[in-house]
């Protein structure tokens, strides 16, 4: 069974945007691909279709195009009908399967292994590649030495047309009186002259062609017309050798016809990938998240066939499975609904969709519809016959794992009638678990999304200053039909529209302005929420700004006490070596006068040496394992290593070799005190977390956790182990590590441990 019915597929539009997508193929191959595509009910295959399509839009990115591919369709059914091909379809087969082996080459990368694993499976046609160049040549034309035999036959041919030249130019000057033009020419294949008409003598010629005029004819002497017929018989030769090899070719090509038709299967379906890559980048459309829980989250989706148009919309049926969207009329609920199932049905045919890639949509095996007026001629049914015709059919076959919606529930007769099959069929909806979205303004139906617990009730923003929908939706706040203040606004009497309002109940009344207070506390919300969103992003850039400006002072405070200590050691050394020199001379100075004079210098130098450096950087004793301050650049380690004069210590994952005397022992900082000060951050949280093979959401969920419990323990570093791979799964914990407030920063591990597949995260 397919996911979506005929009807569905009508309602929604798919095969538009199929046509849309297709048109970016590179060839025939790859639009009529995209064309058939038939959304998947199944996770599994609809995820490897996307990471597919990941991988393609990454190379098209760099600059891929499957450039050359085509068609061999026609040629080959030529080849087997006819027997023979000419000499240029030959070249031109030769140059599909040339882009193919560049196609296969540019797509076959460590980054790319899907796409790799997929035109792996061209076949190899080396060898006829090569055998239709040993034959034919750039333009399109058999070579003339393509066989021994063929080089010979070229040989004689212009052996005699030289001769046969040679005998007419000869002919032409001892008959000049004959002659119309001193020239060697062609009729019918064969050498001739051109001779005046009626000169005498043209009895021992033989006549092939006359002037349009009639006063030349094109005569071929006696003499030429054995050669003539050898020059014949020769090009005879000829084209049967061409046809020869020509015939050959064509049954290599037949002899592949089965290993082809599967590479042009997979031309075709690369361009199909090529083609939604390109819709993707195009059109700011984004890989989704699929699960299989019925969940559907749809942010800043936009509808694919508006274009620019399209007003980007947010819906999220997480805790609840059914939502009731209510509004005016050309408010945009049918807009909202096929957002929502076109988008689905875009996903589950490995396309991806115009929303936020933080979108999240479940695949449905069924997906079924009723949106739009559709009214059956040959049934001969109203549009409200047609309308239940089909809510009963999808009411027969829905269950917990089908998307229903449904546009104007119980519109098209009686109010209350309408308004009462309208409340079955929700209460039946939510009696199977499906996942649901249903569009109405009767408002029963209104009321009873707002009282259910198990329904998210929405409304489509309307400005009734403009008279205008924003096509926004709002979860939480049920819809106005505002037709009253709509008719009161475009001229409609006061007093008839008094009388109006005076014919709806109390309740009705109450509950619109009830709705209408929610409305105005609404929009003050998301206002205010708007304002909050500004603060916070200034704030994270004042952070932001902040903690550069920082790292930059200690890297030039670390940058400057280091050069500051290699002057003082380096003047310390010379000093030292000067000291040596001097007691050395003070020793052999045979006169006690030469001995003071050296003691003297002796002082001179003592007092040069710095003495600040030696008080600070006196060796200290350390242990493997203890915490330590490198007291140049005030950083915080552990000793890993130790040696006779240097002690090897790790800060922030990295490790550097220092002079013991450069630093100095301190207090590990007891652990912050928790509601559970019985957790221990080395026995019960594990420093380092592998997310590999998670998706974004799921990874999400593990660090979320992870970083609870470090923060918990005490720990303020940890490893996060992600993998290289495409890159998604790093952008997406990175995108979540920037707004997470208890994050200080977080960095890529160095190259020797892990580079861009670990990120350090300090806390």
């Amino acid at each position: 069974m397919s996911v979506a019915t005929p009807r569905t597929l009508r309602d929604l539009e798919l095969a538009k945007v199929l046509a849309t997508v297709a048109e970016l193929a590179a060839c025939s191959l790859g639009a009529a691909e995209v064309r058939a595509l038939q959304p998947l009910p199944e996770r599994t295959a609809a995820l490897s279709e996307l990471e597919l399509v990941q991988e393609m839009i990454s190379v098209v990115r760099d600059g891929f195009t499957p450039g050359g591919i085509g068609n061999l369709e026609p040629l080959l059914e030529k080849a087997r009908d006819r027997g023979h091909l000419a000499p240029e379809e030959f070249l031109e087969i030769v140059g599909v399967l040339e882009a193919g082996e560049r196609m296969r080459k540019a797509l076959t990368t460590p980054h790319t292994p899907r796409l790799a694993s997929l035109v792996g499976r061209l076949s190899d046609q080396a060898s006829f590649v090569t055998a239709v160049h040993k034959f034919i040549d750039d333009r399109g034309a058999l070579r003339e030495d393509a066989t021994p035999k063929l080089r010979e036959l070229n040989q004689s041919k212009r052996r005699l047309a030289e001769s046969i030249t040679r005998s007419l130019r000869s002919f032409l000057d001892s008959h000049r009186e004959l002659a119309q033009e001193t020239v060697v020419t062609q009729r019918g294949g064969r050498y001739v002259v051109p001779l005046r008409s009626g000169a005498p003598g043209l009895s021992s010629v033989v006549v092939h062609d006359s002037s349009s005029s009639g006063q030349t004819v094109f005569a071929e002497p006696a003499s030429v017309v054995p050669m003539n017929n050898r020059l014949r018989e020769v090009e005879d030769g000829i084209w049967r050798e061409h046809q020869r090899i020509l015939a050959e070719l064509t049954s290599a090509l037949l002899a592949q016809e089965g290993r082809l038709r599967k590479d042009l299967a997979t031309f075709a379906r690369v361009d199909g990938l090529f083609a939604r890559a390109r819709y993707a980048l195009l059109h700011r459309a984004e890989i989704p998240k699929l699960v299989e829980d019925g969940t559907i989250e749809i942010v800043e989706a936009r509808h694919p066939l508006l274009g620019e148009r399209a007003v980007p919309v947010s819906l999220r049926l997480i805790e609840h499975r059914l939502a009731v969207i209510t509004g005016p009329n050309t408010g945009g609920k049918t807009v909202c609904l096929k957002t929502i199932g076109l988008l689905t049905l875009m996903a589950q045919c490995g396309i991806p969709v115009p929303a936020s890639p933080r979108t999240m949509l479940t695949v449905f095996p069924r997906v079924r519809s009723d949106i739009g007026e559709e009214q059956s001629i040959e049934q001969n049914l109203s549009t409200f016959s047609s309308h239940m015709s089909n809510i009963v059919s999808i009411l027969n076959e829905v269950d917990d794992r089908t998307l229903v919606l449904l546009d104007e529930l119980g519109a098209g007769t009686d109010p209350q009638e309408g308004a009462a099959l309208g409340l079955s069929t929700l209460e039946r909806l939510l009696e199977v678990g499906c996942t649901a979205a249903v569009a109405t303004h009767l408002t029963p139906v209104k009321h009873f999304a707002i009282s259910h617990p198990g329904i998210l009730s929405c409304s489509m923003e309307f400005d009734l200053e403009t008279l205008s929908p924003t096509y926004r939706v709002l979860e939480g706040v049920p819809g106005r039909s505002c037709a009253l203040i709509i008719a009161e606004r475009l001229g409609l009497p006061r007093e008839l529209v008094a009388r109006a309002r005076s014919r709806l109940t109390s309740g009705e009344i109450r509950a619109d302005e009830v709705i209408a207070e929610l409305g105005r506390e609404r929009a003050a919300a998301r206002r205010i929420r708007a304002d909050l969103e500004l603060e916070r992003d200034h704030l994270r850039r004042l952070r932001t700004d902040y903690e550069r400006r920082l790292s930059n002072l200690r890297e030039k405070k670390g940058a400057s006490l280091g050069t500051e200590l290699e002057r003082l050691e380096r003047e310390i050394t010379e000093a030292r070596n000067e000291l040596g020199t001097l007691i050395a001379q003070a020793r052999q100075a045979e006169s006690a006068e030469a001995r003071r004079a050296a003691l003297r210098r002796l002082e001179d130098v003592a007092e040069r040496i710095p003495s600040q450096p030696e008080r600070h950087l006196r060796p200290i004793r350390v242990a493997v394992g203890q915490v330590v301050r490198i007291r140049p650049t005030g950083a915080v380690g552990t000793v890993r290593h130790l040696q006779d004069q240097t002690v090897e210590v790790e800060v922030k994952g990295r490790r550097v070799e220092l002079p013991r005397a450069a630093v100095e022992p301190i207090e590990e900082p007891p652990p912050p005190r928790k509601a559970h000060p019985q957790i221990s951050a080395r026995s019960e949280v594990s420093m380092e977390l592998s997310v590999r093979g998670m998706t974004v959401a799921e990874a999400r969920m593990a660090v979320e956790a992870w970083l609870d419990k470090l923060l918990l323990a005490g720990v303020q570093t940890g490893r996060l182990v992600h993998g290289k791979g495409t890159g998604a799964l790093r952008q997406g914990l990175h995108a979540y590590l920037a707004r997470a407030p208890f994050v200080r920063r977080f960095y890529h591990a160095p190259p020797a441990e892990g580079g861009d597949g670990v990120t350090i995260v300090e806390l």
